[in-house]
């Protein structure tokens, strides 16, 4: 999951400054806040994940996310000052529905999550896609998928 984590900052760093998304109509630097929902199955490790990028390590333990968590981090992107909040959502339908519609209000990227040891979080893919579809994000936010639990070598299924 360290290699996933710090690839995680990688991406963010270059979706954000590739994007465009640090220009045009936003508030001035010293303020300036991007909204990242990270979304999946339940337990492909989203709240691990965005904890080490924001703690910078993992938790001793997690239970399953009741809605949504929410953490951020600031990081300096071609000397700004950002920060980046990270929303840690349900992956459990039970726990999202009244809510979804919020999670995805200006939102500035995606981070789709599956777990390399759960073929069936892979598989759920299309339908995270297709929920951030009928919830109005337009086609120039960021999304990017990172493949969970590479650590974990020996239980990783093949797609």
């Amino acid at each position: 999951m360290m290699a996933a984590a710090a690839d995680l900052e990688s991406s963010l760093e270059l979706s954000l400054t590739g994007s465009g998304a640090l220009t045009g109509g936003l508030p001035p630097a010293r303020s300036r806040i991007f909204k990242i929902i990270v979304i999946g199955d339940s337990n492909v490790g989203k709240t691990c994940l965005t904890y080490r990028f924001c703690a910078g390590r993992f938790p001793q333990r997690t239970e399953a996310t009741i809605g949504v968590d929410f953490r951020e981090r600031a990081v300096t992107i071609d000397g700004e000052r950002i920060k980046i909040q990270l929303w840690d959502t349900a992956g459990q339908e039970r726990f999202r529905k009244s809510m979804v519609q919020h999670y995805y209000r200006n939102v500035h990227a995606v981070v789709f999550v599956y777990d390399m040891t759960n073929i069936a979080s892979f598989h759920s893919l299309p339908s995270w896609i297709e929920e951030c579809k009928q919830h109005l994000l337009a086609n120039d936010i960021p999304r990017i998928l990172v493949g969970n639990k590479c650590d974990l070598r020996s239980a990783i299924q093949n797609y």
